[in-house]
Formats: C-alpha cells, sequence, structure tokens
C-alpha cells in the first residue's frame, strides 16, 4: 500500500504490504478557507491591529481568502514575527506587513510585550495544535511564544510535571492564557484543520479544540510511524518531537518509532541546541538554569529510553545519529526495512501522516 506523508512542502511515499499495516490515522482534507475569511473579515472589523503568529498553511490561506477585504486605508496595521513569509504566502499583502519586534528582556519574573501591542486593539491569529507542555497551542499560548518575554519560563515553571498532556488544560497553559489576557484590548482566533485545511476558526481553548477531534483508540503495536504534517510543522526537529509525542500511545513500549519531519530550519529551540553543542549540563540543570524549549530536553530524553526512533529528515547525521543517538534513513523505503528487521517481517505498524490532528484516547 501507498501512504503519502507530508514532508516539508512536499510528501514522502511510504510503501507498506498490506500485511504490515495496521492502523492508518490520515485526516481527508476540508477546506473552508473562503467561508473562515469571510467571518475573519467580520471580527477585525474596528480593531487596530492583525498580529500574525505562525506561518502555518492553513493560517496563510485563511489570509489570502481574506485579503482582498481588509482595510486599505491604513486605519488596520498587520504584524507578524516573520514578514517576509507572510508575504510570500500572501502575495495580495506583499509591503502591508510590519515586523513584530522582539519583547524586551524579562527581568525578575517580569513579562514583557512587543511594544508595537502595547495600547490599542488587536486580533491575534494562529493555527492550533496539540501540544505536550501546554496541552493546546492556541492563539493566546501562540501570542506568549512569539510576543511576550518571560513567558514560556513562566509556563515552564506552572507545569504540573515533565510527562506530556494533549488537549487538556494544564497549568503550564492556563499561566500562559493568564498572562496573554493582560494584553487589553485583544481578541483571538485560532484556526482548526481537517488534513492540514482550515476547517474552523474558534476564540481558543482547549474544551472548543476538542470537540473538532475524534479521540480513537488503537491497540499498541511494535512499530509506529509518524509525520508532523509538513511545512509549518516539521520546519524544526522541535517541532517534529512536541507533535510525535500526541501518537507515541500507538506504540508499544520498546517498539520502533519512525519519526517523518524535514527539519529545515535545523534543530529549533534553544534548549536542544545547547544540549546538542554540550553547554547543557547536569550541574546547570539543578542550579535551575532555564533555557527556551527546556521541557523538550525531557522528551527527548524520555523518547530515546523508552523507545527504537528512527528518523527520516535533513539534519546532519552530527544531530541526527550523533547528539540524538537515532538510527537514520536515507529515504522512506530505507526507514521502513529498519523497522521491521526490528519488530520482525509479520509486524502491524500504525501509520499517522498528521500528529497534528491526531487525539489518541
Amino acid at each position: 500500500m501507498e501512504i503519502w506523508v507530508p514532508y516539508g512542502d512536499v510528501e514522502s511515499l511510504l510503501t507498506l504490504q498490506a500485511e504490515n499495516l495496521g492502523e492508518l490515522f490520515d485526516p481527508v482534507p476540508e477546506e473552508h478557507a473562503e467561508e473562515l475569511g469571510q467571518i475573519l473579515v467580520e471580527r477585525i472589523k474596528g480593531l487596530e491591529r492583525l498580529v500574525v503568529c505562525d506561518l502555518r498553511p492553513s493560517t496563510l490561506k485563511l489570509l489570502r481568502a481574506a485579503a482582498s477585504h481588509l482595510p486599505q486605508d491604513g486605519t488596520l496595521k498587520l504584524y507578524a514575527r516573520a514578514p517576509k513569509g507572510v508575504e510570500d504566502g500572501v502575495p495580495e499583502l506583499k509591503g502591508r506587513v510590519l515586523k513584530l519586534s522582539p519583547p524586551p528582556a524579562s527581568t525578575a519574573g517580569d513579562v514583557t510585550f512587543s511594544p508595537e501591542l502595547v495600547g490599542g486593539t488587536s486580533f491575534v491569529l494562529s493555527t492550533g495544535e496539540p501540544d505536550p507542555l501546554f496541552g493546546y497551542v492556541d492563539a493566546r499560548v501562540s501570542l506568549g511564544l512569539v510576543a511576550m518575554g518571560g513567558a514560556r519560563k513562566a509556563a515552564y515553571l506552572s507545569r504540573g510535571g515533565d510527562g506530556p498532556s494533549f488537549l487538556e488544560e494544564t497549568p503550564a497553559r492556563a499561566a500562559m492564557v493568564s498572562l496573554a489576557e493582560r494584553l487589553g484590548g485583544a481578541q483571538f482566533g485560532t484556526v482548526v484543520t481537517k488534513g492540514g485545511e482550515p476547517f474552523s476558526l474558534i476564540e481558543g481553548s482547549e474544551g472548543d479544540a476538542r470537540a473538532h477531534f475524534t479521540a480513537q483508540q488503537v491497540a499498541p503495536a511494535k512499530g509506529i510511524v509518524v509525520g508532523a504534517g509538513g511545512r509549518g510543522y516539521d520546519d524544526s526537529f522541535s517541532q517534529a518531537l512536541r507533535l510525535s509525542l500526541g501518537a507515541i500511545k500507538g506504540v508499544r513500549r520498546g517498539g520502533e518509532v519512525l519519526l517523518i519531519g524535514e527539519c529545515r530550519e535545523g534543530i529549533g529551540s534553544e534548549a536542544l541546541q545547547m544540549q546538542t553543542s554540550g553547554r547543557l549540563n547536569e550541574a546547570a540543570l539543578r542550579r535551575g538554569f532555564y533555557a527556551d524549549g527546556m521541557e523538550e530536553v525531557t522528551y527527548l530524553n524520555w523518547l530515546k529510553e523508552n523507545y527504537s526512533v528512527t528518523l527520516l529528515s535533513t539534519l546532519p547525521e552530527l544531530y541526527s545519529s550523533g547528539s540524538f543517538r537515532f538510527r537514520t534513513a536515507k529515504n522512506s523505503a530505507d526507514a521502513i526495512q529498519k523497522i521491521l528487521a526490528s519488530t520482525g517481517r509479520g509486524a502491524k505498524v500504525h501509520v499517522f501522516t498528521r500528529a497534528s490532528e491526531t487525539l489518541l484516547a
């Protein structure tokens, strides 16, 4: 059987014999970009700013649908951390997207906002995704990640434990939401996807998002294949790692995990980069040292301790097999051969093409 798994801007062809395919979790695309574009236009009427928090295809498609209806008289300013990325994805907005400055350095536990967002009214837009620390990343959490200095650390310190949680109200998410709501005059919109396409626009909360997911039960197999979701979801190893954990219930402890993610932007978080270069040690951790993405070090170590992981990506071998101690593969066929060589030729393998749309009961 041929299965296409998103990989950056393209797809990776995965071929499995019928006797080896367990359950296939491959969301069917269902797009409502045009009607959601009209809803977005209505919701931002009278507001001063539209803040775009990510470059996921669903966010950009929604913006394309709304672009021709956005005010042209300068009464609405558009901000993003990566203006060029937004303009490349939505050519109709070329020359209109302003740079959202990094927030000022946070001191003594204070949380700061990017200066362009202070005062006035804003609409904050992002695409949502399940997350092991926050339970669900909606527009409020996304605002904290891109425009609030000190918010990620505050959320990390508020976590209830190091184990991953998905589509739950976690202490880390509650902390982030509380901080985001300090931005007076802000409204929030989170895109929910189906098959990678814009499906719904919700105000927020993991409860609203959960209504769009079907919790599925599956008997753990000897192996799983996990695709993070392609461009916008597998840009870095950090993203692919966080999303892969949502499917981990589908494999037995000690089983084989094939993680498919392009990682065109490299490793990702500051904490993972420090670990791969040997700059993050046990002594520093005991002293309470913090770097953005510190929770990912725990997730990575837990994954390596409990499963055999093969990584299909563009990361250099120095990181994949050296620092992470993963097996690597030249292509998907090579990866599947390695999986089956370990599990046995008759073993069942579950496949998750988009971990960002997966909820296992």
